[in-house]
C-alpha cells in the first residue's frame, strides 16, 4: 500500500513538474480571421517549431519548457517575414504570456503575463520612449525602397542615420541591463548588445547579471561564446574537428597543416555568404598556388544538401567543403561558437589563427601580406 501511494505521489509530483513546464501563448488580436496559419520556431536552441490555425480575433500555443532552457521564440502570421508586423520575437520562460494587438498583426502589440512577459514589454517600452528609436522603422522601409532603385547616394544618408540609431540603442541596452541585473530579459538584451561590445566588455556585463537572469539558452549561448572566443582569438591554436565532405568522407582541419586556410563558415541560403563568394573565389584563384587553400563549413538544413552542391558549383567554389547539415546546430559552428555568417577564420602552416572575420579588401590585403 505505502508502494502504491509513494507512486501516486510521484506521478502526482510529475505532472505538477509537467505543467510548471508549459508556456502558454495567447494572442488577442482583434481584427485577425480564423483560419489564419501562425508558425513559431524556437531562435538558437533546440529549434522546437509547431503552426495552428488562428480562431477568430486570436490564437494560443501551449510550449514544453525545461527549467533552465527559456529562450526566445519567432511567432509569425503566415510566412512573410519581410514584413516587419507579421512576426514577434518573444522570450518564453515558465507562465503565460499574453499579446494584445488591434490590427491583424503584430504591429503595437502589447504583453503581458508572466515575469518575463512584463520585463519584455517594459523594455521595448523603453525603447520605444526614444524619439531617435522610434524613428527606425520608417528609415528601415525607406532605405529598402532606395536599395531597390538602386539609389546608392541617398542609400548612404540612410545608413549613416541607421548607424547613429545603433548607437543610440547601444547606449539603452547598456543602461537597461545595468538596471535590471536579475531579469531574463537582459540576457535577450545582451544577445542583442554583444556584437557592439568588445570581448572584454561583453564578459564584464554579463558577469554582472544575476544568476536568474543567466539560467537560459541565451545566457549559457552568450558565456559559451565568451569561452571559445578565448580559444579562438589571433595567435591561439585552431580547434580541431572532422566532418564529412560532400562525398561522405570524412575531413579533418589537421590534414591541412603546412598551407595557409581559409576556414570559411556559409551556407548555400545565406544571402551575405553569396555576396562574398566572389571575393573569396578571387583570393582562392589568386593564392592556391602560393601554399594557401579554403575549407568551407557550411550551415545548410538537413534537407539542404542538394541546394548546397548547386551553390558551390553555381558560385565556382572549388576547394575542400564539409558539413553535417544541421544548420544552426553544424558541430563544428557550435565548437567555434559562430552565430552568424559569413565568418572565417585565417590560419598558419602551424594551424595559428592569424586573422579573423576578413572579408573583401581585407581577405586580400592579409593574405598580400603574408603571401607575398
Amino acid at each position: 500500500m505505502l508502494k502504491k501511494v509513494t507512486t501516486s505521489l510521484l506521478f502526482a509530483a510529475s505532472l505538477l513538474s509537467a505543467k510548471a513546464n508549459t508556456v502558454t501563448v495567447n494572442a488577442s488580436i482583434k481584427e485577425l480571421s480564423a483560419g489564419k496559419w501562425v508558425f513559431y520556431r524556437e531562435q538558437g536552441g533546440a529549434d522546437k517549431r509547431d503552426s495552428v490555425q488562428s480562431f477568430k480575433g486570436g490564437f494560443k500555443f501551449q510550449v514544453n519548457i525545461e527549467e533552465g532552457e527559456g529562450n526566445e521564440y519567432l511567432f509569425s502570421i503566415g510566412r512573410n517575414l519581410d514584413d516587419r508586423n507579421s512576426y514577434i520575437v518573444l522570450f518564453l520562460d515558465k507562465g503565460t504570456v499574453n499579446i494584445k494587438a488591434d490590427s491583424a498583426d503584430f504591429k503595437d502589440a502589447k504583453l503581458s503575463g508572466s515575469p518575463s512577459a512584463n520585463d519584455l514589454q517594459a523594455y521595448k517600452t523603453f525603447l520605444q520612449s526614444n524619439e531617435y528609436i522610434r524613428k527606425a522603422p520608417a528609415l528601415y522601409e525607406k532605405g529598402n525602397d532606395l536599395y531597390k532603385k538602386g539609389d546608392t547616394v541617398a542609400l548612404k544618408e540612410i545608413e549613416k542615420q541607421l548607424n547613429e540609431i545603433d548607437s543610440v540603442r547601444t547606449v539603452l541596452n547598456k543602461e537597461w541591463i545595468q538596471k535590471h541585473p536579475a531579469s531574463p530579459i537582459s540576457a535577450y538584451v545582451l544577445a542583442r548588445l554583444k556584437y557592439a561590445l568588445a570581448d572584454s566588455a561583453l564578459e564584464e556585463t554579463y558577469n554582472s547579471l544575476k544568476p536568474t537572469a543567466t539560467n537560459n539558452v541565451l545566457a549559457k549561448n552568450i558565456r559559451h561564446g565568451i569561452e571559445v572566443n578565448k580559444l579562438t582569438g589571433v595567435g591561439k591554436p585552431a580547434l580541431d574537428f572532422t566532418q564529412a565532405d560532400t562525398a561522405g568522407k570524412p575531413v579533418s582541419l589537421k590534414d591541412f597543416r603546412g598551407k595557409y586556410v581559409l576556414l570559411d563558415f556559409w551556407a548555400s541560403w545565406c544571402g551575405p555568404c553569396r555576396a562574398e563568394n566572389p571575393n573569396v573565389v578571387a583570393a582562392f584563384n589568386k593564392y592556391k598556388d602560393k601554399n594557401f587553400t579554403v575549407l568551407s563549413v557550411s550551415l545548410d538544413q538537413p534537407t539542404g544538401k542538394e541546394k548546397w552542391m548547386d551553390a558551390i558549383h553555381t558560385d565556382g567554389l572549388t576547394w575542400t567543403h564539409v558539413s553535417d547539415l544541421k544548420f544552426w546546430s553544424n558541430a563544428v559552428a557550435k565548437e567555434y561558437a559562430i552565430e552568424s555568417i559569413p565568418a572565417n577564420f585565417l590560419l598558419d602552416p602551424n594551424g595559428i589563427i592569424i586573422g579573423k572575420d576578413l572579408r573583401g579588401d581585407d581577405l586580400n590585403n592579409k593574405l598580400a601580406e603574408v603571401l607575398n
